[in-house]
């Protein structure tokens, strides 16, 4: 050891440790060194000699045992050296599970004699069928016997069977029976209206009924919602231009857009007023629906929610559970009141945070405090929302309990208890239709929020007054469920409809036909004009009207008649390759006529070119001499010559190929063409005598076959007439209503009358058999069990049940404390000698890296540094031999389930936290922290403590020892055994009991570690989508679709709607707003909604980062740079619905609700020297094209129609 204290260079400080150092001797022949290398080697063997050692001898002595040396320290201190020393603690012995087993001793009297059932016993198995046995080890508890039914059930259960029989009857009279009659499934009322669909769809087969249906309701009622929200806002009176300024750029740049001439530039719209006021001069600031700006505002928003979300509720929430305990409230009451007064406590945290926040003052001036007043105002219609459920849920608890009390048979019937919460929902929601609203409302008038109020009372004005006006209205209105097009050909081509498309408009060009060839024409002309030509001429029926399929069929005679007299009359005789003209003519013709996109003209098809009978016979001679001028270029390369081959050549081509083949020309072709043409006359002319039956087969076919007109796109459309009269009307029409009244009048009734005869012949025959038993059996020969059996069985008792716990005395406790206490010292005096063991050996591989490895050179495990190795495993070995040995000593043998059942009364755990914290103050500091690696401050701060928490310390080795739950008291409601010790001496643990001190401050010292028991509080948390009125939250049940039932006997559940209430609201965009104010004011020359471009336009509108409209002097700010593709101004437009009222464009779009994000632009800085994100618009591609939903096909080639143009929106 050294003069500092440490060992021989070493980090430790053991006194007790004195090995004895000695030199390494390193032996070479110095014959096997060259000359040279000599004096090399000798320093290096006199360096290593002087640097590097070993242990001779390490004596390895364990640090004192505290468990061993305290007792007898005392009695020589105390001058009792020759008093008896107390026995030694073993630890393992400390805590041992006590055995359940006192069956045998429960059952048998002191002479071995069982136990005779006593008069309360008898009673219990009289009553229920089973009996209880007092413990003896473990008082208070007690053993209870099932017996088996075979012997007796008892009065009480017995009856609780009769009464189920007795519902289960009645469920057959009240439930079954009666749906029998009526219901959805298998009755009669079901047979009547099956009669009524199997006729109603034959007629639909012969004529066609009406079929129609009131379209999307739903989104209509949306689109007029979203509408009456803002329907009396006006602008503020310091926004106008800017107003002025939006709306007339809108205007002009649709104008200049649907210019022919004009080039396609791109969108630069101006920013668009965010400040409205109400009739009233309330001030309505909509600055948070910019994309832009909420999103530069929520990483800043989320960085907060997150800040303040740490490091102050878990006190926070222990003080508030302490204090509700003393107040005596329940467990859940302390839950519910904690959440809450905790959840309170970080909003208004947050909300200060987000007022006092600098970045979000810089990004915006007054922004903070209406991210406060969005997240209060969508806070408040949750907490609506939330108590108008939880209402719900307890009445609906309080109807139940009500009903078990007084229909105790009608109560047992599931299906009984569902039709009476089902009735009750119903009458709730009557009577709490608007409640949501009204709460939301008064919570918002609390906190001041009176942009909420005032919308929430418009919203709660729309669902009273006006919803069920809308609803009553739009659906009156009936569209066919599907509408059919029959297409014609036009037969002359100068008929033909040629349509110009330019920029979305469309415009209808006298139809031209050249002879000459198709020129291609300026390549950028094809960019800006596109020709389509439509061949057909198409009408259109529906299902409105009833007749429907007789029109159909009219109209498909018409069509197919036209078409196939075209066919056989002009295409084959005129046109095809078999055709009159074909025979007749000399030269080849182009029968079909292309549209060329460069002048919007018809041209001859060069692609298709039909061949006369002259001009094939003059291509095969042509080939022929092309075959023969071939062969004689060829060279004489053949194994013939071409003085045999020619002949042969000539042969194949002059004889086989051209005369033969001109003869068959010659002589079929002609034929071909008058036996093909003449049938496509001959068909072309009698077409009106058999098309109409070829039609009236095909609808045959439809409703025999496979239904093709169907009138429900969903619906069956295979076999339909199999379906109307075997289904609907012989088995559901028939055989069901028949089948449905048996069984409600004759075998229900007796069904039912069996049952409660059953139930009433078995209370009775158990009753008499429980009573034999009882009397001739139980009562004389019963005795207590000492094991299970068939006849009895235990069912509960000490160890049979999974939540008990052992209590044990602060004394076990101490032990386990000081036993772990000696076990973190023995483990960092083990470390640190551990770290002596081996500095020989890290000395020496020092050194050899230090010296050789410049020379690439390693250790070599052989020799001296073997040796060295070996020595350094033995006394490791040694040294983990003793240290484990004590440890098995220190052990106290706890496995994980009985630790986690170990407890301690709350006045107990208390003075065991004290003491061990006492003892650790005298132990740890100098036993354990200073054998420690590490710092003093890095230990408490790795044990997440304050420096010197002990009772924090003392509460971790606890829990460490025992569990977690062990901080939690020991209630006098739990079902716990006490844990006895004996043949220990725990005299010096009582006496540290004794003597310590506890102050009357008991409870503020431990307040910190000592957990509440069974309160589960949930962390504060906060969704940042609160702060974004853009972002769906609750979106409310009235639109839902329902989902299919999975069982046809099981009646539809209709999900009941009473929070009607939207959270957020939804309000439009401002600049749809903006746009329906100047259409308001200027309704002679308003702003076409529908119009594709202002679409377009509105959506790059909602893109442009957040300008404050008051620094900006002239327009032409928003001039200054195009803007970059990736805002998406090239979506299709936006799906619109109109009042039937009014008959006005809608302005609303999906996204105006949605939480659609956008591309974030940065902030703006206070010289408003950003310039603004633009739109670019190019010319509508396919994309862009009005779209239609393929209905029917009617025509040769297949070519859809289309029946309903929408304009569908991308966001």
């Amino acid at each position: 050891m050294d003069e500092s204290g440490l060992i021989y260079g070493t980090n430790c400080l053991e006194n007790d440790i004195q090995p004895q150092k000695e030199q390494l001797l390193f032996q070479y022949d110095p014959a096997d060194v060259p000359s040279e290398m000599a004096g090399v080697m000798s320093s290096i063997k006199n360096l290593a000699e002087k640097m590097l050692f070993h242990w001779r001898e390490f004596p390895i002595v364990l640090p004192a045992s505290i468990t061993d040396n305290d007792a007898e320290q005392t009695n020589a201190a105390n001058g009792d050296a020759n008093k008896e020393q107390p026995e030694k603690v073993t630890f393992r012995d400390v805590f041992i599970a006590p055995t359940f087993d006192e069956l045998e001793e429960v059952a048998r009297l002191p002479n071995g004699v069982q136990k005779k059932l006593n008069e309360k016993q008898l009673y219990c198995i009289w009553d229920n069928g089973e009996f209880e046995v007092d413990s003896i080890h473990f008082p208070g508890q007690t053993h209870k016997w099932h017996l088996s039914q075979l012997l007796q059930k008892g009065s009480k259960r017995s009856h609780e069977t009769l009464l189920d029989d007795t519902a289960l009857a009645l469920r057959i009279l009240l439930i079954t029976a009666r749906n029998r009659f009526h219901s959805h499934f298998f009755s009669l009322s079901e047979g009547i209206k099956s009669w009524a669909r199997g006729l109603w769809k034959i007629f639909d087969i012969i004529i066609g009924m009406p079929s129609t249906t009131p379209g999307d309701l739903c989104g209509k009622l949306r689109e007029e919602h979203m509408r009456y929200l803002v329907a009396e806002l006006d602008i503020r009176q310091h926004s106008r231009k800017e107003f002025n300024r939006f709306c007339e750029y809108v205007k002009e740049k649709c104008k200049m857009l649907r210019t022919e001439k004009h080039k396609t530039a791109d969108l630069r719209p101006p920013p668009i007023p965010y400040y409205y006021q109400t009739p009233q001069g309330l001030h309505i600031d909509l600055r948070l629906f910019n994309k832009d700006l909420i999103n530069n505002c929520l990483p800043i928003l989320s960085n907060i929610v997150d800040k303040e979300s740490k490091s102050w509720h878990i006190q926070y929430r222990q003080k508030l559970v302490r204090e509700l305990k003393a107040k005596g409230l329940s467990d859940k009451q302390i839950n519910e009141e904690v959440n809450i007064a905790v959840m309170a406590e970080y909003l208004q945290r947050v909300y200060r945070a987000v007022l006092n926040n600098v970045e979000l003052e810089n990004l915006q001036h007054g922004i903070g405090q209406l991210l406060v007043a969005q997240a209060q105002s969508v806070l408040a219609m949750q907490k609506a929302v939330q108590k108008i459920q939880q209402k719900m849920v307890e009445h609906k608890d309080k109807l139940m309990e009500h009903l078990k009390v007084k229909y105790p048979v009608k109560s047992r019937i599931p299906a009984w208890k569902n039709e009476q919460l089902e009735r009750f929902e119903e009458e709730f929601i009557n009577q709490n239709l608007w409640s949501a609203h009204d709460i939301a409302v008064s919570l918002c008038e609390e906190q001041d929020l009176k942009q909420a109020v005032y919308f929430l009372r418009r919203d709660l004005n729309f669902i009273k007054e006006r919803e069920p006006i809308l609803r009553k209205e739009l659906g009156k209105v009936k569209v066919p469920t599907r509408v059919f097009t029959f297409a014609t050909k036009i037969w002359f081509p100068q008929h033909w409809l040629v349509v110009r498309q330019f920029r979305g408009d469309t415009e209808v060009v006298p139809t031209i036909i050249m002879n000459r060839v198709l020129s291609t024409g300026p390549a950028g002309k094809k960019e800006i004009d596109t020709y389509t030509v439509d061949k057909y001429m198409r009408r259109k029926t529906s299902t409105r009207y009833p007749m429907w399929r007789w029109w159909n069929y009219v109209h498909r005679t018409w069509a197919w008649m036209w078409n196939s007299m075209f066919f056989f009359l002009v295409v084959i005789p005129l046109f095809s390759p078999v055709s009159f003209r074909a025979l007749f003519c000399v030269h080849p013709f182009k029968p079909d006529l292309e549209l060329s996109q460069v002048d919007g003209v018809l041209y001859p098809k060069e692609s298709y070119v039909v061949h006369t009978l002259i001009s094939r016979l003059r291509l095969l001679w042509q080939n022929v001499h092309k075959s023969r001028a071939d062969f004689e270029a060829a060279p004489h390369a053949g194994f013939l010559g071409k003085s045999f081959t020619r002949h042969l050549n000539r042969f194949w081509n002059f004889v086989l190929k051209g005369g033969f083949g001109s003869f068959l020309l010659v002589l079929v072709f002609p034929l071909l063409c008058i036996v093909t043409s003449g049938l496509s006359v001959f068909m072309a002319l009698t077409a009106p005598v058999w098309m109409p039956v070829v039609t009236l087969l095909a609808h045959i076919g439809f409703f025999l076959v496979y239904d093709i007109d169907c009138p429900e796109l969903s619906g069956n459309k295979i076999l339909v007439l199999m379906e109307a009269i075997l289904w609907h009307i012989v088995l559901q029409g028939c055989i069901q209503p028949v089948t449905a009244l048996l069984f409600g009048v004759i075998i229900c009734p007796l069904a039912a009358f069996f049952c409660l005869l059953f139930g009433t012949l078995r209370r009775a025959f158990r009753g008499l058999w429980d009573s034999v038993m009882f009397h001739t059996v139980i009562k004389s020969r019963g005795r207590i069990p000492a094991s299970d059996g068939f006849i009895a069985r235990r069912v509960a008792g000490p160890g049979l049940a999974s939540n008990y716990f052992f209590q044990i005395k602060p004394e076990q406790s101490l032990a386990a404390i000081e036993a772990k206490l000696e076990f973190d010292e023995l483990e960092a005096w083990k470390n640190n000698v551990l770290k002596v063991i081996e500095y020989p050996e890290e000395e020496y591989r020092k050194f050899v890296k230090q010296c050789f490895k410049p020379f690439s050179a390693d250790i070599c495990d052989d020799g001296v540094y073997k040796k060295l190795c070996s020595e350094t495993t033995q006394y490791k070995t040694d040294l983990t031999n003793k240290v484990e040995l004590r440890k098995r000593r220190l052990s106290t043998g706890l496995y994980p389930d009985l630790q986690r059942r170990i407890k301690l009364p709350e006045a107990s755990l208390k003075k065991a936290i004290i003491q061990a914290a006492t003892m650790l103050k005298e132990f740890y500091p100098y036993h354990v922290l200073r054998r420690l690696p590490i710092s003093e401050q890095e230990f408490w701060e790795k044990q997440q403590l304050e420096v010197n928490d002990w009772k924090g310390l003392a509460c971790k080795k606890l829990t460490e020892i025992f569990s977690k739950n062990f901080l939690v008291p020991l209630e006098e409601t739990d079902n716990h055994f006490e844990l006895k010790v004996e043949h220990l001496n725990f005299e010096r643990y009582t006496d540290m009991l004794k003597y310590a001190e506890f102050h009357d401050d008991l409870d503020e010292i431990t307040q910190m570690h000592i957990p509440a028991a069974d309160v589960s509080i949930r962390p504060p948390f906060l969704d940042c989508g609160i702060f974004n009125p853009n972002q769906h939250l609750i979106p409310t049940a009235r639109w839902d679709t329902p989902r299919e039932k999975m069982c046809p006997w099981k009646k539809d559940h209709m999900p009941h709607v009473f929070d009607k209430l939207q959270i957020p609201l939804p309000i439009p965009h401002p600049a749809s707003i903006a746009l329906a104010i100047y259409n308001r004011e200027n309704d002679q020359y308003p702003i076409n909604f529908e119009d594709l471009y202002c679409q377009r336009i509105i959506k790059a509108t909602k893109e442009v980062p957040y300008v404050d409209v008051g620094h900006l002097s002239s327009p032409e700010l928003f001039e200054l740079e195009p803007s970059t593709p990736d805002i998406g101004t090239f979506g299709e437009p936006i799906n619109l619905l109109s009042h039937l009222a009014q008959q006005e464009a809608s302005y609303f779009s999906d996204d105006n609700v949605g939480g659609v994000t956008g591309t974030s632009s940065p902030a703006l800085d206070s010289n408003m020297t950003n310039s603004v994100q633009n739109s670019s618009v190019d010319e509508p591609d396919k994309d862009d094209a009005v779209e239609g939903h393929i209905v029917y096909e009617e025509n040769e080639r297949d070519s859809s129609c289309i029946i309903e143009l929408r304009e569908i929106a991308n966001g």
